[in-house]
């Protein structure tokens, strides 16, 4: 007697190597819309303003901090995720300092933080976890007046802060 005719439809090999691909497919082409549904893409974080279709970067805050003279110094403890800013030579000390470190690949590593200023005028915060890696830092007073942008190495633990003026392009 025939083997192929004795076994049942589902046991037979044509059926599944012409069924499989396409049902493959089906799996992970949904498998790909939850993803790109569920984890969306991260944001640009910058002065960016949309003219028409053109897109502008607005430095005026970062031109505020050049005139006032802004510098300091951040250090940064990276395994205990501790923050301590030092300003110097500014004329009016903000009572607190707003510091977004921003992770350039994963938005989930992006570090938030409002650093108080304490007694002995050095600004602190506790980011509650470990800060690896490489960051984008921009800094700014709760008023909002000036900002301090720059990128932060990997192995950087003390960052110099200084306002830059930006060459005109």
């Amino acid at each position: 007697m025939n083997e192929h005719a004795e076994k049942p439809w589902y046991r037979q090999f044509w059926l599944w190597f012409v069924l499989a691909p396409p049902a493959a497919s089906i799996v992970l082409g949904l498998s790909l819309v939850t993803v790109a549904v569920t984890k969306g893409d991260s944001l640009v974080v910058d002065n960016y303003y949309q003219a028409g279709r053109a897109l502008h970067k607005n430095d005026q805050r970062e031109r505020a901090a050049v005139e006032l003279g802004v510098a300091g110094t951040m250090v940064l403890d990276r395994e205990a995720g501790l923050v301590t800013i030092h300003l110097h030579d500014l004329e009016d000390m903000p009572e607190r300092l707003k510091l977004l470190l921003t992770h350039p690949t994963h938005a989930e590593r992006d570090v938030t933080l409002e650093l108080q200023r304490d007694s002995t005028g050095l600004y602190r915060a506790d980011a509650r976890r470990p800060v690896d890696g490489r960051y984008y830092l921009r800094l700014e007073p709760d008023h909002g007046e000036w900002l301090l942008a720059k990128e932060v190495a990997q192995s950087q633990d003390e960052v110099p802060l200084a306002a830059r003026p930006r060459i005109a392009q």
